[in-house]
């Protein structure tokens, strides 16, 4: 069988430039294009001499493989403990396979009688007729299942880290509901230096008085004095005001009250001190979540 180096040196530089750029995405490595084309075109070079000298065919070609394949993730990602190094290497081999396997079955089950025409034909002449195939067809599924893969793994990620159940307990009433971990969320009570929760009215005006659910039924409770005034005295104690500044707003007045106790979800312990801000429209579209914390309530 002939083998044509210059057609080897670039299929396979092209396969290991993708296989790294791949494994730096996934262990997020935020490695520079120059060192993933160095590390792909040092694993080529030594992959086309393993192949191409007759001196090199001597060695096991799985084993000389691997070998090569932990050059590329050395001269790639530099790994500074032997145990990053073998956790690269474990998702580089899996990439590996995955996307030599990818491209094998394309060519299989895409045109299977075509294949095996070839084969029977001759086995050189199939190898050098689906080399570029292989490459670029694993190249491009890989691409998409990989992205896909990848996609759907942050969503999962950013709903764990980022979402957690809130339960508030005020009386002999409680209330449950999804809230974003928000880093850009600080907000306190003046007064108290509580923490305090963002919440949407529909979830928690179950622990509100009659008088004070009209106002926010009416959309009036801004009125400062109408909320004073029509809080029933059991209730009252437990108003705060709580001024807030944002983008468009640069004076605001939040209305919220100190509730019995508060679990968060992923928290050591239940937060001893938090005021629940009534904020009355949706916090999210979709309704994924129904109110805001601090990450300071869930270490």
């Amino acid at each position: 069988m002939t083998i044509y180096a210059d057609v080897l040196f670039i299929v396979n530089l092209v396969m290991n430039f993708f296989v790294l750029w791949v494994v730096a995405k996934l262990t997020r490595n935020r490695v520079k294009f120059r060192w993933i084309g160095l590390g792909a075109l040092v694993m080529a070079l030594l992959y086309t001499l393993l192949i191409a000298l007759d001196s090199l065919r001597l060695l096991n070609v799985a084993v000389a493989s691997v070998a090569i394949l932990a050059v590329g993730v050395v001269v790639t990602f530099r790994p500074a403990r032997p145990g990053v190094f073998f956790k690269i290497m474990i998702v580089a081999y899996i990439a590996s396979f995955t996307l030599g396997g990818l491209g094998m079955s394309l060519i299989f089950l895409t045109d299977l009688p075509f294949v095996a025409y070839h084969i029977a034909r001759d086995l050189g002449s199939f190898t050098q007729a689906i080399s570029w195939q292989l490459a670029f067809a694993g190249v491009a599924i890989s691409y998409i299942l990989i992205k896909f893969g990848l996609h759907m793994a942050e969503r999962y990620t950013l709903k764990r880290q980022l979402l957690c159940n809130v339960q508030v307990f005020l009386g002999e009433n409680d209330a449950s509901f999804e809230a974003l971990v928000d880093t850009g969320h600080s907000l306190k009570e003046p007064l108290s230096k509580a923490h305090v929760i963002i919440a949407e009215f529909e979830h928690i005006k179950t622990f509100l008085p009659d008088s004070l659910k009209i106002l926010f039924y009416e959309k009036n409770e801004q009125n400062l004095t109408g909320v004073l005034t029509s809080t029933e005295p059991g209730f009252h104690h437990r108003i705060r005001m709580i001024p807030f500044t944002s983008l468009g707003k640069p004076n605001g007045m939040l209305i919220g009250f100190r509730p019995d106790k508060v679990t968060v979800e992923g928290a050591a312990s239940p937060p001893e001190h938090v005021v629940i801000g009534i904020y009355n429209d949706r916090l999210c579209t979709d309704g994924r979540y129904h109110a805001l914390l601090s990450p300071e309530l869930v270490n």
